[in-house]
């Protein structure tokens, strides 16, 4: 954090989120602090704003600005803005930055690292999970930072992959960092934290909305060097990331899916329209020769484990077994999806793992082996 953070927060107050106005201001004013201290007659000699916008200004005290460093504070979130030299600076380059960015972790140095940002359907089937998990797996072993917006399906399963091999991942949220958003991922965005970085533009508490999500879609974009689009249906939110992508200057790739599945069309149109197929990982690394990877490029992840098919199991504990994936589940959630009392579903788990079939996590949370 920096002095003129606090006025960058007051202006976000004010304006709102994922305007170009900040990026504008600054065009014209040597730093923020002379713009906020320029008052009105300033404010409306600069061109960019609306008189609702000044009028917002007006209304909105600077004390704003420290309640939510105070709150962050307490929380434990960094505050990062464009003159902090932690800010990103690809992000600097978009059409509308994001003026504050609340962080949880250590920003990874984009300039250094390749990223790609991983996006998907978060009702994903056993091919799009597989291929998700060995791309993003085999990218983060080589030193590639992967990037996702931390929702299930194709996100989570790419951070997840990239935590397992010990490489560093960025989670960028549609809502506040401390708001109690898909509470089932929590110990995944703890874990992400303690190896990367869990993102947001809104304040800690900040609820997710309607726009929220489509707004952190250009963070994602804007963080990567390349946007990889693993499946996707036909209206997919996944392809306004791509759009943004594109619109930014960054490279889209896409994987190519089955073409009878509702899936895949997103991603299969896509192709069509002049996004990189990609079949494998180096698919991708090979389009940027000037960053230096780790590890061996042709050591490859392997595929995520599934349900087998060829096991004796009562109906109760079957059941329970099939509502465990390969993504770490909380009992809470297994209990909702089967159905079935909660020690019905504690004996199952027990029994399953003693089978040797599933692994209990912390925070009780259970996954296949």
């Amino acid at each position: 954090m920096t002095n003129a953070t606090k006025y960058f927060i007051w202006l976000t107050l004010a304006l709102g989120y994922s305007t170009p106005k900040c990026k504008a201001l600054l065009s014209i004013y040597p730093n923020i602090a002379d713009f906020y201290n320029g008052g009105v007659s300033e404010w409306r000699l600069s061109g960019v704003l609306s008189p609702k916008d000044i009028t917002a200004l007006e209304s909105t005290p600077l004390s704003k600005a420290y309640e939510v460093i105070a709150r962050c504070n307490e929380l434990g979130i960094s505050i990062l803005s464009p003159d902090d030299p932690n800010y990103p600076e690809k992000l600097k380059s978009i059409y509308d930055p994001p003026a504050v960015l609340y962080l949880k972790g250590h920003m990874p140095d984009f300039t250094r690292h390749l990223g790609i940002a991983v996006v998907g359907t978060r009702n994903a089937t056993a091919y799009g999970k597989m291929t998700s998990h060995v791309l993003s797996g085999s990218l983060a072993k080589v030193g590639v930072v992967i990037i996702s917006g931390g929702a299930l399906g194709i996100d989570s399963i790419s951070h997840n992959a990239a935590l397992e091999t010990g490489g560093v991942t960025v989670c960028v949220l549609g809502c506040g960092i401390n708001f109690p958003y898909l509470m089932s991922n929590i110990m995944m965005r703890k874990a992400i934290a303690e190896r990367g970085a869990v993102i947001s533009e809104y304040p800690p508490d900040y609820p997710p909305g309607k726009f929220t999500f489509p707004e952190r879609n250009r963070i994602i974009s804007g963080l990567s060097d390349g946007v990889l689009v693993v499946e996707a249906g036909e209206k997919s939110g996944s392809l306004i990331t791509a759009r943004r992508a594109l619109e930014q200057d960054r490279d889209v790739f896409a994987v190519m899916g089955n073409i009878t599945s509702p899936y895949s069309q997103g991603t299969n149109a896509l192709i069509k329209d002049g996004a990189v197929p990609v079949t494998d990982y180096t698919d991708i690394i090979s389009y940027y020769p000037r960053f230096s990877l780790e590890g061996e490029p042709d050591n490859m992840v392997q595929e995520i484990p599934v349900h087998k098919t060829d096991i004796d199991l009562d109906d109760e504990v079957k059941k329970v077994y099939l509502a465990v994936t390969a993504e770490p589940v909380h009992i809470d959630t297994i209990t909702e999806s089967t159905g079935l009392p909660v020690r019905v579903v504690l004996q199952a788990l027990t029994e399953l793992e003693l089978e040797g079939l599933i692994q209990a996590d912390k925070g009780r949370m259970y996954r296949l082996i």
